[in-house]
């Protein structure tokens, strides 16, 4: 009898025993990895924000296929949290730490020490002038008093074709002094430019001051991350969400 109870004991304690290792194997298997993404939500038709202050656009859409590809690929639940933040603060950003990767319709600039993706797509740099200006192309902004976007390649392009050149850390304020005749004109993203000119009260002048790709950053050496960022970006360009993106926002696909 005493000999039946031993036998039932253990066999009960290494029934408990393998609930606890199920229930370890359940906890690994649904462990979530956070990624943070520095972002600036001020860059329609990119990131930008509704008046219920949802985030909407272009990148937000992609990165919500990052997440499905990136959980199927790593066996675990992959999620994107962002951290809005100014343009020109999201490099500093990553390189101290505070997030891992910055989306926010990045362009290739070598001034910019980090660590970069594979394109995901087209675009330029362009000019945007109020609907009532007697501009019509690139050509004519020669020394005219411009503005970009702080810490952008469209404020570096702008600094080329004239000294008289603003920064400022909003869009929405760039395209507020334009229309208000405080600027002749704004150098900005062909996506953006297209998306304000589509108003009426703005149009986009005949020409591209510089032709650009659009990347992922990460901090400097992280290249773990940008190896991870870059399979789900050939997942996505390989998918029909690619294109339908591409369409929905007016944004243009890379032709690889």
């Amino acid at each position: 009898m005493k000999k039946k109870i031993v036998k039932v004991a253990l066999a009960f304690a290494m029934t408990l025993s393998l609930v606890g290792l199920g229930s370890q194997q359940v906890s690994a298997k649904d462990e979530t990895e956070t990624i943070t993404v520095g972002i600036s939500p001020d860059y329609k038709p990119y990131e930008s924000l509704t008046k219920k202050n949802k985030m909407v656009g272009f990148d937000i859409d992609m990165v919500s296929h990052f997440q499905k590809y990136l959980s199927e690929e790593e066996g675990h639940t992959v999620k994107f949290k962002y951290k809005k933040m100014d343009f020109d603060n999201i490099i500093t950003q990553i390189n101290g730490g505070q997030v891992d990767v910055g989306i926010s319709g990045f362009t290739y600039s070598k001034k910019r020490k980090v660590e970069w993706s594979d394109p995901y797509t087209k675009t330029g740099q362009v000019a945007i002038v109020a609907a009532d200006s007697d501009m019509s192309s690139v050509d004519d902004l020669k020394d005219k008093k411009l503005v970009a976007q702080t810490g952008s390649t469209g404020e570096e392009a702008a600094k080329e074709q004239s000294s008289d050149t603003t920064g400022l850390k909003d869009v929405q304020d760039i395209m507020n002094a334009i229309k208000a005749n405080q600027y002749d004109a704004a150098v900005v993203d062909s996506a953006v430019a297209k998306e304000y000119a589509s108003s009426g009260e703005y149009k986009v002048l005949d020409g591209s001051l510089k032709d650009e790709k659009n990347y992922i950053v990460a901090k400097k050496g992280n290249k773990k991350m940008i190896k991870k960022i870059n399979k789900a970006i050939k997942e996505f360009k390989s998918s029909d969400d690619y294109q339908k993106l591409c369409d929905k926002y007016g944004v243009l696909p890379l032709d690889d």
